[in-house]
């Protein structure tokens, strides 16, 4: 799957400016639990999971002839993504399983995974961090390579035939997985992001992959797509937020429950993590928001200026102010990297009398990304609850299409921004035929 290095570089390279999460990482920060908390926690669906270890397992026995076993974790995250262990865990996201359309596309992700265990991959990913510490992450760990890629794709395409699943599933999940990168990129203004997405510095381009896996396809069986399976078992699946976690509206960040919202500027791409929402911009601009739950809460001048300030190494500048309604302070930070100086603004919202909101935005000095960045912030308002009552959960919904039932009038049905777009990438077609099933994204 696509490389999360430079995520993990920056969010965990920002967490020494927010002392209460960078305490909590740290008793994480390792293995599994370390990707479930930078990508949303653990998601709760033993049904869903037990469907995927069991597929992951089908693979794995094909693969290995039975002598490996097979664990699944659910992460609680929109985002595509699939990471395999050394040990043989296998940790899938959410939004990975909203956009497979088959039990033989979840099987190529999970062949594709398995394949990097079987090869020695994590061994030797480990080994090339220890030689080049400039390509390895916080972790320590490597990207896998081009080479690697390409390899695990060829064990994972001939394992998944041999398991009985249709190899074409391979191609088609890598060609939609481009597309729903694309479609990300465009609506946030940056297409540029969809090949870094897609790619990473160290994966073969997708087109290439998707040739390839074409290629090695068309010479294997058939088999099996399981897709009217697959869709019956994620009927409902939460899209976006699933609950508890904060609504992203086009760049909107939106909690209903607290009544308040922030626009994130165009070119900045939201990412949702456990604790914390991340917009990551142009020019390496970075938005942090999280906040802070605890009886008899400081004031926010005197958090910044006597907790906050003290762990980033002084704040300066510090001012009170009213943002949008809510009491609140700021004030500036400098950081000195090996790529330059960088500016940091920190602010901190009284949202109630027990809940403290704060932004950490980090911007090159001098950079023209410091502006939009900063009207972030300054975006920050009190909703109404006539507004939040307008922000409601949304959901995967199957449905059998009917006798003259078009495009038009599916796309009609669903509520997301950029529908008819995310309908043709869900469904694959422009011309539904009666009796098959599409997924529509409904509240």
């Amino acid at each position: 799957m696509a490389s999360t290095r430079r995520e993990f570089l920056l969010s965990t390279a920002l967490l020494a400016l927010a002392p209460r999460l960078a305490a909590a990482d740290a008793v994480l920060a390792e293995g599994a639990k370390d990707v479930q908390e930078e990508f949303g926690g653990p998601y709760q669906a033993p049904a869903l999971r037990d469907r995927v270890a069991r597929i992951g397992q089908r693979v794995a026995d094909a693969e290995t002839g039975g002598t490996m076993r097979v664990a699944v974790d659910l992460i609680d995250s929109d985002r595509v993504n699939a990471v395999a262990l050394p040990d043989g865990r296998i940790l899938v996201t959410r939004g990975l399983l909203a956009l497979a359309r088959s039990e033989a596309e979840v099987a190529a992700v999970l062949a594709h995974e398995i394949g990097h265990v079987v090869a020695d991959h994590a061994r030797l990913r480990a080994q090339r961090a220890q030689t080049r510490p400039d390509i390895a992450g916080p972790s320590g760990e490597a990207d896998f390579d081009q080479a690697q890629e390409r390899q695990a794709d060829r064990i994972g395409i001939e394992a998944m035939a041999a398991a009985g699943y249709d190899p074409g599933a391979a191609p088609a999940f890598l060609a939609r997985l481009d597309a729903d990168h694309r479609l990300a990129a465009a609506l946030v203004g940056r297409p540029e992001l969809a090949s870094a997405a897609a790619n990473g510095a160290d994966h073969p381009e997708t087109a290439d992959r998707v040739a390839a896996a074409r290629a090695q396809a068309a010479a294997l069986p058939e088999g099996e797509s399981g897709e009217a399976e697959w869709l019956a078992a994620t009927d409902g699946l939460p899209w976006g937020e699933s609950p508890g976690q904060i609504p992203f509206r086009g760049q909107a960040v939106i909690d209903p429950v607290a009544r308040f919202r922030w626009d994130a500027p165009p070119g900045v791409a939201l990412m949702r993590q456990r604790r914390r929402v991340m917009g990551v911009g142009p020019d390496e601009s970075v938005i942090l928001f999280d906040h802070l739950s605890q009886p008899g809460a400081l004031p926010a001048r005197l958090y910044l200026e006597r907790v906050w300030g003290k762990a980033v190494g002084g704040v300066r500048d510090v001012e009170a102010l009213d943002l949008g309604g809510f009491p609140a302070a700021r004030g500036r930070a400098l950081v000195a990297g090996a790529s330059g100086a960088w500016d940091v603004l920190l602010v901190m919202i009284e949202t109630s009398a027990e809940r403290r909101d704060r932004f950490t935005v980090l911007t090159r000095a001098g950079s023209p990304a410091q502006a939009p960045a900063r009207a972030a912030v300054d975006s920050f308002r009190r909703i109404s609850a006539a507004e939040a009552a307008k922000v409601r959960p949304r959901r995967l919904a199957i449905a059998k299409v009917r006798p003259g039932d078009t495009v038009a009038s599916l796309v009609g049905r669903m509520r997301v921004e950029a529908a008819e777009d995310r309908f043709r990438l869900l469904n694959d077609g422009d011309r539904p035929a009666p009796g098959s099933l599409v997924k529509l994204i409904v509240e």
